[in-house]
């Protein structure tokens, strides 16, 4: 059975290399490696898999749930040591990534992370109207850097497995196109998104999942700063599984030689982790 196309990301965490002579294993898990961890634990997590890279940094998988789970999902926290935080700019990035993370009692949940310290909401008006239970989803950004769509577990994968991309509005019919043909991905509908811009969602459902375009009308998304995944704190990348594999590879630039049967690649403004659907 080759790898499966799940819901699984994860994001870029600086860490300070250790010594040479210390093995990384015996290193305490601390800092933003250690709160993502806490984060998770919360959320339900387990471990799954970890891995060292001597020189280079550490990675934890984490999951919850059993593959097949309407709501199953993974993530990938691994750290770089040659990690550094982007320059900031005025609004979001080419290619920048929100995910979705749903729980069966979000409300709950997003209250001890609070208290723990272990998130963060820019819009208080939202986070009140969350917890009162007159708003269903609220962004919030963990302590790796990553933001989130947080709210209720749905009743289907592509409900669950869901990841925004900010896209450019005058490439959002191309982008949409190129999903359409790789990934077998339908426009689904196009609305507003949490009052920062809009979404355009593209959705398939086997493998389930939904892609959401997002776009900021007049406002112009600044560049990429780069596309070192070991370069940049917080820099995003998902699983998505192909129509024909092979074909989409050929369309892409690759970022590093395959693993096995997944190919780590640059599709449009993303970093993919690609396996066939």
């Amino acid at each position: 059975m080759g790898t499966p196309a799940i819901a699984h990301f994860g994001t870029t965490i600086i860490e300070a290399a250790p010594d040479t002579e210390i093995d990384q294993k015996q290193v305490p898990i601390t800092g933003a490696l250690g709160n993502t961890l806490e984060f998770l634990r919360i959320l339900g997590f387990q471990p799954a898999m970890e891995n060292m890279y001597p020189g280079v940094g550490r990675q934890y998988i984490w999951r919850r749930g059993d593959i097949g789970d309407v709501d199953y999902i993974e993530q990938d926290n691994f750290t770089s040591y040659g990690a550094v935080p982007r320059p900031a700019t005025d609004g979001p990035r080419a290619g920048d990534t929100i995910f979705r993370m749903t729980h069966a009692d979000p409300v709950s949940v997003f209250q001890k992370l609070e208290a723990a310290g272990l998130v963060e909401v820019s819009d208080k008006a939202q986070r009140e109207a969350f917890v009162d239970g007159n708003k269903a989803w609220l962004l919030i950004r963990g302590p790796n850097g990553q933001h989130y769509e947080f709210g209720p577990t749905q009743p289907t994968v592509a409900g669950n497995h869901t990841v925004y991309v900010w896209t450019p509005d005058d490439r959002l019919d191309d982008v949409a196109g190129n999903y359409a043909q790789h990934f077998g991905l339908m426009p689904a509908q196009t609305e507003n998104f949490h009052g920062i811009g809009k979404v355009t969602r593209l959705t398939r459902d086997e493998p389930g999942l939904t892609i959401g375009l997002l776009h900021a009308g007049t406002q112009t998304l600044a560049e990429r700063w780069t596309d070192d995944i070991f370069k940049e704190a917080g820099y995003s990348h998902f699983r998505l599984g192909a129509l024909d594999k092979p074909v989409t590879e050929a369309a892409t630039r690759q970022a590093f030689p395959a693993g096995g049967d997944v190919s780590f690649v640059y599709f449009e403004d993303s970093y993919l982790e690609l396996v066939q659907a």
